[in-house]
């Protein structure tokens, strides 16, 4: 792509939502992590492949856009910069997704259980017996080692050739690279979905939002830029990948809550007590904070055994957004 690309008013609008969204994107991962206290559902292989993956996709439309980076930098006016940008969208759009799931992975890193032995391995004198936080942190300097591994031959030699076409190749050959971590990137959320038989901490809204932005980029990137297969391909393997694991957090999500929901109809037609040993607690406290203040005389009473108005309520929305955020 030697020439800047004419973006008409309405692509460009969209284009800017679709930066937003990406720069929002992990947002609601982060948040349902840190309302939940754990990480727990939430595969950190999958994790580790995106962040590789998206830092190689982004060098690949990097090197592949060249021609077109340095057009936007001779533009003498920071207006003409700033009109040129456009043509540069979809670069901006996988950076900043990139970066913004990025930074899910220490948010998940500050709730994970620190278990014990959750990486061992072992070939001829060496050996490896890592727990859980101590596997994150080795796993995210072979990331870093692995990114910055591939970006400085590029760097370098697009410095010395001033061009793309020169480094294309290296270009395609990273892409052809993404498709492929790509390919098996949700593997590892799939079996640790299937093992914890629902979405755990893995967030619906984010994952969600990325299919959806995704479809609608790959869409632009077919029939209005007219991309190279390498930067199209990528995304398709993966929003299809994710569209699979969130139905089947849905449906084990599903599952469940229809079972709590039985147990608290039997729990209360039995006893009429709260079903779930939370809602118990929960009342519980709230009856010995209204003792201790004297606004109910008698524990026994129905204003001392009920919960205050509104609370259950409050509490059953709370849950589900705690499932489905």
């Amino acid at each position: 792509m030697t020439e800047l690309e004419t973006i008409s008013p309405t692509l460009r609008a969209l284009g800017l939502c679709s930066f937003v969204v990406s720069t929002l994107i992990g947002v609601p991962q982060c948040v349902k992590i840190i309302r939940r206290k754990s990480a727990r559902g939430v595969s950190f292989w999958t994790l580790a492949l995106g962040n590789v993956g998206g830092f190689l996709y982004v060098l690949n439309m990097y090197v592949l856009h060249y021609d077109q980076i340095v057009l936007v930098g001779e533009r003498g006016s920071a207006e003409g910069w700033f009109a040129a940008q456009s043509s540069l969208l979809f670069l901006w759009v996988e950076l900043a997704n990139t970066l913004s799931m990025l930074a899910v992975t220490p948010v998940a890193y500050a709730y994970v259980d620190d278990t014990e032995h959750a990486f061992v391995w072992s070939m001829g004198p060496v050996s490896m017996d890592w727990s859980m936080k101590k596997a994150i942190r080795m796993g995210a300097w072979a990331q870093a080692a692995v990114v910055a591994g591939a970006w400085m031959p590029a760097m370098f030699a697009l410095r010395r050739a001033g061009e793309c076409a020169p480094v294309a190749w290296y270009g395609n050959a990273m892409g052809i690279v993404v498709a492929m971590i790509t390919c098996f990137k949700f593997m590892p959320q799939l079996l640790r979905s299937m093992k914890n038989k629902g979405s755990g901490s893995l967030s619906y809204v984010t994952y969600g939002a990325d299919v959806c932005a995704g479809m609608v980029a790959l869409l632009q990137k077919l029939f209005v830029t007219k991309e190279r297969v390498s930067t199209w391909v990528p995304p398709l393997v993966l929003h299809s990948m994710e569209a699979y694991v969130l139905g089947m957090n849905y449906f084990y999500d599903r599952a469940k809550m229809s079972e709590v929901r039985e147990r608290r109809e039997r729990d209360s037609e039995a006893g009429g007590e709260y079903g779930s040993d939370d809602e118990r607690v929960q009342s519980e406290r709230l009856i010995a904070r209204a003792n201790r203040s004297g606004e109910s005389g008698d524990p026994a009473s129905p204003r001392a055994a009920s919960p205050p108005i509104g609370t259950s309520e409050k509490k059953s929305w709370s849950q589900i957004l705690d499932v489905f955020l």
